[in-house]
């Protein structure tokens, strides 16, 4: 042996930290191939368990962003240095398990029992229950535990920056949680014309003086007018004197479901 190769030979031998670099070189090729296998099923079962990429995982467990990535990709013919295992091992286990995905045993299915118009007016706005045959999926509403709640589909376009046209709403009767509504909520509302009914969605701001302003709230400049109404009076569900006025406010849209 040359005195050179016998210099590089005791540099490495003495100036490479004991057990940093175990596995990452190995003598034998058939221990070598095991290990790199054994190690690349374990990164793969992290990832299926997590979700992560391969370079996630390393910078998670404290590793150069390419360690792992070359490795699981093939371009790296070496197994994972002890050190590098220990530390994606000290992060994510030996055995990561996909966490299991509970689905709320509470959900609700709210009838979709008609159609409002945003903007214009939708004339038997309301279907009879019998007649419904489309439902939706919903979570419990902590604001309102125990109330009845209603599902519309929206139609139009005068509420289409926050509800266009298709989008499912959830609406509970004002009637029921015992409350006048509040500025910036968005309300059903029912005109009476010529005996029949008909309904609309809009954002409601009461105002100073008591007077309640509908606003629709739209792309579309035809539907920039605000229907005024001289008071909160225009609530009642069933008036006293049994008549219902022109206008009633009937709900409250507690919750949105729509397609992005």
């Amino acid at each position: 042996m040359s005195i050179l190769s016998h210099s590089k030979e005791h540099f490495l031998r003495d100036t490479t930290p004991t057990g940093m670099c175990e596995n990452a070189y190995m003598k034998n090729p058939h221990i070598q191939d095991e290990l790199r296998a054994r190690q690349q099923e374990w990164i793969e079962r992290i990832r299926n368990a997590t979700g992560k990429s391969y370079t996630e995982i390393a910078r998670e467990s404290g590793c150069a962003a390419s360690t792992v990535y070359r490795f699981m990709n093939g371009q790296s013919q070496h197994c994972l240095s002890a050190a590098t295992e220990a530390k994606i091992r000290a992060k994510f286990g030996d055995n990561p398990i996909k966490p299991e995905i509970v689905v709320p045993t509470s959900v609700a299915a709210i009838p979709v029992v008609g159609i409002v118009q945003a903007g214009l007016w939708q004339a038997d706005y309301v279907r009879p229950f019998d007649a419904v045959d489309e439902f939706v999926n919903v979570g419990p509403d902590p604001r309102f535990p125990g109330i009845k709640r209603c599902a519309f589909k929206v139609v139009g376009d005068s509420m289409n920056l926050l509800y266009p046209s298709g989008t499912t709403i959830i609406a509970v009767s004002f009637y029921d949680i015992a409350r006048a509504p509040k500025t910036g909520e968005k309300v059903i509302v029912v005109r009476c014309v010529d005996g029949f009914e008909e309904a609309t969605v809009k954002e409601i701001e009461i105002m100073k003086d008591g007077k309640v302003v509908l606003w629709p709230r739209s792309t579309n400049p035809e539907f920039s007018q605000a229907i005024v109404l001289p008071s909160l009076s225009y609530l009642s569900d069933i008036p006293d004197d049994g008549c219902h006025p022109e206008y009633r406010i009937v709900g409250l849209v507690t919750q949105s479901i729509r397609l992005e």
